[in-house]
């Protein structure tokens, strides 16, 4: 299936599932850390973390990153789940962990939004992420539910990244893609309407220059959007709208 995926910051644009993605890691991933019963997280040896202090964020984070550009992306994961285990209140190691695990092959989308969860948990707990890493996360968290065919528990990240970041052409097509395959294409229509609309990215997403004409194809073939395909008013309607952009 399509995906248009979440931006990688450093690592690029991450394509969608239909797109070749790197092969898997060797090594199995552990798991994401503990909640306590009381709501209270638990880092990797069971002591409790607390966001009260200074961010926890390591310059590797950022060097991994670059190598799993240039191609290591099994070493990236590895280092990664070290670096969460010697920070476990690094929240963007965590967003960034999330990120490499979807570009396996085939994506490790259980593994990633455990990850996505941890650090969305932290951040509310005030090990707080800047507004790429945030941005990730949520799209991180509908896009692994995605691959998992779990539609309806993709809507709410996408529609909570959206709310705050509104600019974001790939958020809307992911959560177009998902009320399409949840029976909202009322919803979807209107999606891939402000997809193809004139839209205001974030700073953050400024690498990403594909035009609204970008996605044209995409609405075309993508198997996501075969029920907005088949109902011949909306999607004749939609396809006048394709047709005026430029």
């Amino acid at each position: 299936m399509t995906r248009v995926a979440l931006a990688l910051g450093l690592l690029g644009l991450l394509g969608g599932c239909g797109e070749d993605a790197e092969p898997a890691a060797t090594e199995p991933v552990e798991a994401v850390e503990p909640t306590a019963p009381t709501g209270e997280l638990r880092g990797p040896t069971g002591e409790a973390v607390d966001c009260s202090g200074a961010p926890d964020d390591p310059d590797e984070v950022d060097q991994l990153a670059q190598a799993a550009a240039a191609g290591d992306l099994a070493g990236s994961i590895t280092g990664l789940e070290a670096l969460c285990g010697a920070h476990p209140r690094s929240s963007s190691a965590r967003v960034r962990l999330g990120e490499l695990l979807l570009r396996t092959q085939p994506p490790r989308a259980e593994d990633a939004q455990g990850w996505f969860d941890r650090a969305l948990a932290l951040h509310e707990r005030g090990c707080e992420l800047g507004f790429r890493d945030h941005w990730a996360a949520l799209e991180g968290q509908g896009l692994s539910r995605m691959i998992r065919g779990s539609y309806g528990d993709a809507i709410a990240p996408l529609r909570e990244s959206l709310r705050r970041w509104p600019g974001s052409r790939a958020t809307h097509y992911n959560l177009a893609c998902a009320l399409c395959q949840t029976g909202d294409l009322d919803g979807c229509a209107r999606e891939l309407e402000a997809v193809l609309g004139p839209l205001e990215a974030p700073d953050f997403l400024s690498n990403d220059t594909r035009p609204p004409a970008h996605y044209r194809t995409l609405i075309e073939r993508d198997p996501d959007l075969a029920p907005l395909r088949a109902d011949a008013t909306r999607y004749e309607a939609l396809t006048a709208r394709i047709g005026s952009t430029p």
